[in-house]
């Protein structure tokens, strides 16, 4: 054989690896479980097959040269299919390969085919809000409801993988002001201008370490990525929304011109609620004696929301990007209440309380991203971001009808957290299926609190320094991290290592109390191995550790004496406290099923929580501390059957275990936690889309106590005219059972034993208006690294400061710290 056929002959044997990167057109965020099936030109059946990774990714090894095809699926996706020649070089690098959503014609009657709720993947789960017909009438907390691994109880307390502690971003970035007061903002805000609710459970390196349960990532429109390719044009949509129990409206713009991208998202609303009831019973175990509790209540809550994204493509390899958000919640309430002591001491009185509470954010950022010609995949970004969370609340309380002498009083709170953050990241992939991401992170933080109690006297408000605050607490914080992702055949393994050290300090204003500072550090490891049993079948193991840092609700020292019978105040003592999470993962895709299966163990030592005890003068006193060991072990699952291109029938839930533990307070409880949904989509006659879902939670259980669930059933509507430019959206909303929807409480210390009754006319009806105008295939790019601080946890969960005291008890002894 001559030299140059045996050269020609190793050259037909080479083996070339091809491979690509699948993104979604829109948002460009990775495509995982894409199927991708190889065919040699002249075969019917495939010749080779593979998966898209967490990364979008994917990877092929072929022998023989010759013309190729590939095709690529995934479930409520366009095909797409691309052809390609082999000719005995190494690689074959596709590229990117954008997909869309799959709207085509499935018969005769233009029904649209039914596209995925939910993606899935070993480390994140992905809600699709705006395939949800709900979402254009119901707020994020709805949404929030049916969305898998999260639970929210009868009181809004959110939880995230039985966690109370986790992180809220809004279009990947950090937003402090909802993750300091997550229900009370989330009830308010409306779903319409959310795209995707991301859930994601095991945050790598490069995110910050704070949260147990996870971060939740709210996608709006405005953020998602763009095709240079994509033409110049102008897209949005508009939402009109009018319940029972307020009104919302809604703006998503975005432009293209040239190398210039610009969006726009705004959205306001408000709530009202009227005949909120809490009954309460109070025994104090040391004395006897008895306090009761009977509330009436009714609130209302306005909301504006306001996000601007731009970017500007400099080259084909440098992209500058840059954000600018306002956001604003307020609650009016007013309640009038009846306490009486029965015991060793009896009295009565009868009390108005008057509620302002306004918390504002306002954040800033801006990206540089260069990405390299000779090595594609290796980018390198430059972040800087800046964040205000003003908090301004203020209570009045006037008392009558007293059998006991009693002061009227206000309390003025002036609360703010300001920070700066820098961040470096570069991502650079390591030969052919393998990449490495390292980064370095800097935060500058600053939370105030200026807190003033006033007490009336003869005609004015007299200042009382006694029972107010001035406080300053500052962090800095850095850290550097590292994570490396490789893929092995039918093996991903994702594995990293983050370190960050805190310098803190704290300073009084004169008389208040005593500085301190302090310093620590934290190493938080993670890992996620993955292995695809088939194209459409994937088991995989994660492994993470977490911190829990205190905000400064929980460090405030200011003990509000909002009512003479209960206080509350922070701890300037607490420290981090780490969270170990084990999951083992199990998906599964077909073109009619959906399965999800997440085993998960999580343990807490010294676990941040809230308890109650009594002091000498028979005052209930509510505070933190580092004092909860907290283990919780169960099983989430999620199933979705497309019967039909008519017909979707899914279901969600889960189920554990919990056990905590206080060596300081001598107390251990425990109990089993559930919720389930089940939920049906239909395709009427005319076009008509039926969405009807049935939800039920059990208890949540704390240190000190329990919360009762809820039973809801939510119904709605949607019908599309236009080509679906034009959508009318109708819903309705009401409690399992008779009546207002009724939660029940339970909180139990050495020396107090509480029970409480709250009910809310949870009953809901509502109309939606949506309008789509321009071309759509293009939204604002977005650098692939960007800053995400969640590192802060607060206290206020199911309800805004001060709610407690709105009702008329401080009864959170059973816990609504973070563990």
């Amino acid at each position: 054989m001559s030299a140059l056929a045996l050269f020609s002959a190793t050259r037909a044997t080479a083996q070339t690896k091809v491979g690509g990167t699948v993104l979604d057109s829109l948002s460009r965020e990775p495509e995982t479980g894409a199927v991708i099936q190889f065919y040699k030109v002249g075969s019917e059946a495939p010749v080779a097959y593979s998966v898209s990774d967490s990364l979008g990714r994917f990877w092929r090894t072929f022998a023989e040269s010759g013309e190729y095809s590939l095709t690529l699926q995934n479930l409520g996706r366009k095909p797409v299919t691309i052809e390609f020649t082999l000719s005995g070089q190494e690689v074959l690098d596709l590229g990117e390969i954008l997909v869309q959503d799959d709207a085509r014609v499935i018969d005769a009657a233009t029904v649209q085919s039914m596209r995925t709720l939910v993606k899935l993947d070993v480390g994140k789960l992905t809600y699709k809000v705006e395939e949800d017909p709900d979402s254009k009438t119901g707020t994020v907390l709805d949404m929030l409801r049916k969305v898998p691994m999260v639970t929210v109880d009868g009181q809004d307390n959110i939880t995230v993988n039985g966690s109370s502690s986790f992180k809220v971003y809004v279009d990947g970035k950090p937003n402090q002001m909802i993750s300091s007061n997550p229900s009370q903002i989330l009830k308010v805000m409306p779903a319409s201008p959310i795209k995707d609710i991301e859930v994601i459970t095991n945050p790598g390196a490069k995110y910050d370490a704070e949260g147990a349960g996870g971060v939740l990532n709210l996608i709006t429109g405005a953020a998602a990525g763009a095709s240079s390719a994509v033409s110049d044009g102008l897209y949005g949509s508009a939402n009109l929304g009018y319940t029972s129990r307020g009104e919302n409206a809604s703006l998503f713009l975005s432009a293209k011109k040239n190398k210039l991208t610009v969006g726009v998202n705004a959205a306001v609303g408000e709530q009202k609620i009227d005949g909120i009831t809490f009954n309460s019973t109070q025994k104090n175990l040391t004395d006897g004696s008895t306090l009761t509790t009977d509330l009436v209540q009714k609130q209302k809550a306005p909301f504006m929301y306001a996000d601007l994204n731009a970017s500007y493509e400099v080259s084909p390899t440098d992209l500058i990007s840059g954000t600018f958000g306002m956001t604003s919640v307020g609650q009016r309430a007013g309640s009038s209440a009846r306490v009486s002591m029965e015991g060793l001491t009896e009295y009565a009185y009868d009390y108005d309380q008057g509620t302002r509470y306004n918390s504002a954010s306002v954040n800033g950022s801006l990206d540089y991203q260069h990405t390299s010609v000779e090595k594609p995949g290796r980018t390198l970004t430059l972040s800087y971001r800046y964040s205000g969370t003003p908090l301004k609340t203020e209570y009045t309380n006037s008392f009558y009808s007293l059998t006991v002498p009693m002061t009227d009083r206000k309390s003025v709170d002036d609360d703010n957290s300001r920070e700066n953050t820098l961040q470096l990241d570069y991502t650079t992939p390591i030969g052919q299926a393998h990449s490495l991401s390292s980064g370095l992170k800097f935060i500058d933080r600053h939370n105030s609190a200026d807190d003033k109690l006033y007490l009336f006297a003869g005609d004015t408000w007299v200042y009382n320094k006694e029972g107010s605050m001035l406080y300053d607490h500052f962090n800095e914080i850095g850290a550097v991290y590292s994570e490396y992702t490789g893929m092995f055949g039918k093996f991903s393994l994702v594995a990293g290592a983050r370190y960050e050290y805190t310098w803190q300090r704290v300073e009084y204003g004169e008389g208040y109390g005593h500085d301190f500072k302090t310093s620590f550090g934290d190493f938080v490891p993670n890992l996620t191995l993955q292995m695809n049993l088939s194209a459409t079948k994937n088991v995989g193991f994660t492994y993470n550790r977490r911190i829990q840092r205190p905000g400064i609700t929980y460090l405030n020292p200011y003990v509000d004496r909002a009512m003479p019978m209960y206080v509350t105040y922070g701890n300037s003592d607490l420290t981090s406290a780490r969270t170990d999470i084990l999951s083992l993962v199990y998906n599964m895709y077909s073109p009619k099923w959906i399965v999800s299966l997440t085993a998960r163990h999580s343990h807490t030592g010294s676990g941040i929580s809230s308890y109650s005890f009594y002091d000498d003068e028979g005052v209930l006193n509510t505070t933190y501390g580092n004092i909860v060991t907290e283990n919780n072990t169960g099983l989430t699952a999620f199933v979705n059957w497309t019967a039909s291109p008519k017909t979707r029938i899914y279901t969600s839930g889960s189920a554990g275990y919990g056990v905590f533990s206080s060596k300081e307070l001598g107390q251990e409880n425990h109990g089993w936690n559930w919720n389930a949904l089940v939920g049906l989509q239909q395709t009427l006659p005319a076009d008509i889309l039926l969405s009807a879902n049935i939800l039920s939670n059990g208890r949540t259980w704390t240190l000190q106590g329990w919360s009762g669930g809820l039973n809801l059933v939510v119904l709605g509507f949607s019908k599309g005219f236009l080509d679906d430019k034009l959508k009318i959206n109708v819903q309705a909303l009401t409690n399992l059972g008779r009546g207002a929807l009724s939660v029940e409480s339970f909180a139990k210390g050495s020396d107090y034993l509480t029970t409480s009754v709250t009910e809310v006319p949870i009953w809901l009806v509502g109309a939606g208006l949506t309008w789509t105008f321009g071309k759509q295939g293009f939204q604002v790019k977005k650098t692939r690294r960007s800053i995400t601080n969640d590192d802060v946890i607060n206290n206020t969960n199911g309800q805004g400061p001060g709610a407690a005291t709105n009702l008329g008890t401080q009864t959170s002894g059973a816990g609504q710290g973070a563990m």
